[in-house]
């Protein structure tokens, strides 16, 4: 068994802010003892250890540290491994009497909280408070981002709906992508069928959003054009899927997007048919996302997938079927690509060189041109 006799008192002399050399004095050794120890280079005379105990004012079971390594194993041993085998009353009880035990175990504290918020919704009020409190301290003390996640998800099942937004923002680690979860489970929790629908069917748009966004960036927009082709053709696919053989006024500036990029690989590969073909299916998507009016409601299509679910254009915040904006975003960006500005540069469309100068490209540059980009 390993002992933190010098951890210990490394840690105790820093807390009275004195130095090795006032120690050694104070015990009337050394400071190359003092140094050994805190090194772990060696340990205090057992002849020695209630005095150095009895002045830093703790147990000498503190001291070398004994304390802790039995709080593990009894942690271990009689709590993560058994708690699951029980009854979840039973596991509530364990949790209690544990956090009880070990208050600044972040791992029983997060337990607890989650086994009150998930098992037993109809002690909320009851345990209301004390779920507070462990929250505050784990935010206030604990550095580990899980416990943290844990802690901030727990709070939000039991605060006021009005304060998930300021909750969520105390920890870093809710980023968009994740926060409207929290606002599922609450809602799933508290048996909420309809509102978790809701929110549930927006989530999917917003996992869905995130894939894409994933796929955007990949090798393979650069390099040789028949890998180019490959890869958005397998992406424009997963387009397709998604949105079940239709472009549905959201995704327009998605489809825009790949259309052009297919267009160049194909000009890349000397397809011009195939280039010119994906440039002017870019050109319609254009004129079709300027005829919408600012701020119109962009339908996102399959609705077994995306509900009622809508895209404000220009405010971009997601809507919800009953009229109110999703509560976890600013906004949602999906601006179109300027057709225009793409055929025009120089650089990373290089693939379009080689029909520059021809009279159907000047044609849709054209068309292009006199679009207006909002």
């Amino acid at each position: 068994m390993d002992l933190l006799i010098g951890e210990r008192i490394k840690k105790y002399r820093k807390n009275k802010e004195m130095t090795q050399d006032a120690l050694a004095q104070a015990l009337m050794v050394s400071p190359q003892s003092i140094s050994k120890w805190e090194c772990g280079d060696g340990y205090p005379d057992i002849t020695l250890l209630p005095a150095i105990a009895n002045f830093f004012e703790v147990t000498v079971d503190e001291l070398i540290g004994n304390d802790e390594i039995n709080a593990k194993e009894d942690v271990q041993k009689n709590f993560f491994n058994v708690i699951n085998s029980l009854s979840l009353d039973e596991q509530l009880d364990l949790a209690l009497k544990y956090h009880k035990k070990y208050p600044r175990n972040w791992h029983i504290a997060t337990s607890l909280m989650h086994r009150i918020t998930r098992y037993h919704g109809n002690m909320e009020d009851e345990y209301r408070k004390r779920l507070v409190d462990i929250g505050e301290r784990i935010l206030k003390d604990c550095t580990d981002s899980t416990m943290r996640r844990s802690a901030v998800t727990a709070m939000c099942m039991v605060c006021d709906e009005e304060e998930i937004g300021a909750l969520l923002n105390r920890d870093s680690t809710f980023w968009y992508e994740g926060r409207h979860e929290i606002y599922e489970k609450r809602y799933k929790l508290s048996g909420q069928e309809e509102k978790y629908w809701i929110i549930r069917n927006a989530g999917n748009f917003l996992r869905t959003s995130a894939m894409i966004a994933r796929m955007r960036e990949h090798k393979s927009y650069i390099g040789k054009p028949e890998d180019s082709v490959a890869w958005n053709t397998m992406y424009l696919n997963i387009l397709i899927g998604i949105t079940q053989n239709t472009i549905p006024d959201a995704w327009i500036p998605e489809y825009t997007m790949q259309y052009i990029r297919l267009s160049a690989a194909y000009f890349g590969l000397g397809d011009n048919e195939n280039g010119y073909s994906y440039l002017e299916k870019a050109l319609e998507l254009s004129k079709r996302w300027h005829e919408f009016p600012e701020n119109a409601l962009l339908d996102l299509g399959n609705p077994l997938f995306f509900g009622e679910t809508k895209l404000i254009r220009n405010d971009w915040h997601i809507q919800l079927p009953n009229g109110e904006k999703l509560p976890i975003l600013q906004g949602f960006k999906s601006e179109i690509a300027s057709l225009a500005s793409i055929m025009e540069a120089e650089k990373g469309w290089e693939w379009f060189n080689s029909v520059r100068n021809e009279e159907r490209w000047s044609a849709i540059l054209s068309e292009a041109e006199s679009l207006t980009i909002q």
